[in-house]
């Protein structure tokens, strides 16, 4: 007998034979071993086995056991996969090395602008110089280097040494700026794509719909070039566009999808739209994430094939262009306002509201859910009793401090590292990071008096304040915003990096 389902009968694999199944009515009181409820107690009791069984395979499948730390395989696994703890020089000193020779005041690259109130946004081209503005709300320019043999006519309250060394002031000394396109609402995003000249800006929107505008300027010139208009979108956020330096895997680089140069991922309301440039030079989108339960404040690409989505409820989302699939993985406990890649495609630092800017990893995030509040005041628990002291000093809301323990515990994911930060309310401070240097710059509220902030993004330590131009008023609060900082690399021998930043209704830089 082969043990098939026959009904009325159940087979026994002990004894190898078909049984009758005994009814309630004439199994009561005789506690006879083929009735109708030990049949199914007993297949009750397969399933749940074959449930266990079926996932301790798949943990113990899934699961990579670390073996002795001090083993010679496990040493060279580590260095090769990049995962040996790093040094105390290369966590603590280098970083705090490379930011003591930066100066405290920046050379100013551009002025405040004549016919704007200031410069909202600026990229640059890595390989031409060429410099992308946005003057006021709407004015996208560009501004190009210096022709080789002309020499910039020095300020008259400069100092010679100043005026000679200051290759930066003249490189743009004389070149005018060009305006390239007037978009229709404020801009909030522009980027530079270096690997075909694509410049990408996208709008806010107000009256009329948000758009996202696509050109070639050095190819076609200004006021040419096309535009989207998401269907169903209130407001494009923001826009990320892939590096140039991320390489694809290797079965990924024969597929269709590798022979797209260019990928712009676009935060358009609650959706995720993703534009990709043929060889052709054509210009193709797809909504890839649709209606999430929150806004897309703030997007950046992680890996070659992985964006992360942060939103207006906290939630961090991982979208792979791959499957087409997307995943929440962290809630932080504010709105998201930046969100960026750090040292590693795992770690990711996610800058919110109420002067929150946390370092989170996504292979531990430790959900607060499996914790209980008796744990408060564990040294390991970021959310912990302390914490909520500080948000609400004394002995007042005493209810609402505890009911905000109880949600954190339920929601809250705990980052690796606390980094000093001033932003209250505003989606707009931008930051930056710079990973073989280990630093985060965080533009911060500017209120505070400081007008930058950087940090070790290894150990979470502040290294250096740069403080804030003038004292803000409420008539230069919106000059003084720093929505946009970047660090550039010199692209010489020595490996030279600069930090650029909107300054004083310009643009700016400091240079070590």
């Amino acid at each position: 007998m082969n043990g098939q389902s026959i009904p009325g009968f159940y087979f026994d694999p002990e004894k190898k034979k078909y049984f009758r199944i005994q009814g309630q009515a004439a199994a009561r009181d005789l506690n006879l071993k083929y009735s109708l409820d030990n049949i199914r107690k007993e297949e009750r009791k397969e399933r749940l086995h074959k449930t266990a069984t079926a996932r301790s395979n798949k943990i113990r499948k899934e699961r990579v056991v670390r073996r002795n730390a001090s083993s010679f395989a496990q040493a060279h696994v580590e260095r090769e996969v990049g995962v040996k703890r790093r040094s105390l020089y290369v966590q603590n000193f280098w970083p705090d090395a490379c930011v003591s020779g930066v100066r405290s005041r920046p050379k100013q690259i551009l002025d405040k602008p004549h016919d704007a109130s200031a410069i909202r946004y600026f990229d640059r081209d890595p390989v031409s110089k060429t410099l992308f503005t946005v003057h006021g709300e709407n004015k996208v320019k560009w501004k190009q280097i210096r022709p080789g043999n002309n020499t910039p006519i020095s300020k008259p309250d400069q100092d010679i040494a100043e005026y000679f060394g200051s290759w930066l002031f003249t490189l743009y000394a004389f070149e005018p700026s060009v305006e390239l396109t007037r978009t229709t609402s404020a801009v909030s995003s522009l980027h530079y794509l270096p690997a075909t000249g694509a410049l990408a800006t996208t709008t806010y929107g107000s009256d009329r719909p948000p758009v996202v505008y696509l050109s070639d300027p050095e190819r076609d010139g200004p006021y040419v070039g096309q535009q989207f208009t998401p269907k169903g979108c209130s407001a494009i956020w923001g826009a990320a566009a892939r590096p140039t330096d991320f390489s694809a895997s290797p079965g990924l680089a024969n597929t269709v999808a590798a022979t797209h140069v260019e990928h712009l991922a676009v935060a358009a309301s609650s959706s995720m739209l993703l534009f990709t440039r043929a060889p052709t030079g054509s210009w193709d989108s797809k909504a890839v994430v649709k209606s999430l339960h929150s806004d897309i404040l703030s997007l950046d690409w992680i890996s070659y094939t992985t964006v992360a989505l942060g939103c207006r409820d906290g939630k961090v989302h991982l979208h792979d262009t791959r499957s087409g699939g997307s995943s929440h993985i962290l809630t932080h406990p504010y709105p998201i306002s930046k969100i960026k890649r750090a040292d590693d495609e795992t770690r990711l630092i996610c800058s919110g509201l109420q002067d929150s800017l946390f370092l989170y990893d996504i292979r531990s995030p430790r959900p607060s859910g499996k914790l209980t509040p008796l744990t408060t005041n564990h040294s390991n628990n970021h959310y912990n009793e302390q914490f909520f002291k500080t948000l609400y000093p004394g002995h007042r809301d005493s209810h609402k401090r505890r009911r905000l323990s109880h949600g954190a515990f339920r929601n809250w994911s705990q980052p690796v590292l606390s980094f000093a930060h001033h932003n209250l309310d505003d989606l707009e401070l931008d930051i930056d990071i710079h990973p073989r240097l280990g630093l985060l710059a965080a533009a911060q509220d500017s209120s505070s008096g400081t007008a930058i902030r950087i940090s070790n993004i290894w150990t979470g330590k502040t290294i250096k304040e740069i403080k804030a131009k003038n004292k803000t008023t409420a008539k230069s609060a919106a000059i003084d915003k720093i929505r946009c900082l970047k660090f550039i690399d010199r692209g010489e021998e020595d490996g030279g990096v600069d930090l650029w930043t909107c300054w004083d209704g310009g643009v700016a830089v400091f240079g070590w």
